[in-house]
């Protein structure tokens, strides 16, 4: 009595490598979206440091009786190997002791990344 043995066809095993390929190719692509979305996180939190330096500054100097003038300043900076660039306007409010201070930080290109809103006040 002859056994027959038991394998896998050639159209099993080429089934098989396809159904592989696509879970590996998905995987791929989500592992690709997370570093691709934990890189854009980091950034933005580079940017929201940055901002809250700038501010801080601000209000050290407001706090030695330099009350901010209104208008704008800009400025590039180097921060965890990436340039940001950052705006600071500065605008009068209706109390004339008060000023509001909007800091923008944004990336190379153009893009705002973090945005912080002051109030300084005349001593």
């Amino acid at each position: 009595m002859k056994r027959r043995q038991h394998a896998f066809t050639l159209l099993e095993v080429l089934i098989a490598l396809a159904m592989l390929a696509i879970v590996l190719t998905a995987a791929f692509r989500g592992i690709n979206l997370v570093a691709l979305r934990t890189a854009e996180l980091s950034e933005r939190y580079i940017a929201e440091w940055i901002a809250q330096d700038r501010l801080a500054e601000l209000r050290m100097q407001n706090s030695r009786g330099q009350f901010p003038d209104v208008g704008g300043t800009d400025g590039d900076i180097e921060q965890g190997g990436r340039r940001f660039h950052w705006h600071i306007d500065v605008r009068a409010l209706d109390l004339p002791l008060f000023r509001r201070i909007d800091v923008k930080v944004s990336n190379n290109d153009g893009v705002v990344l973090a945005r912080l809103i002051g109030i300084a006040s005349r001593s």
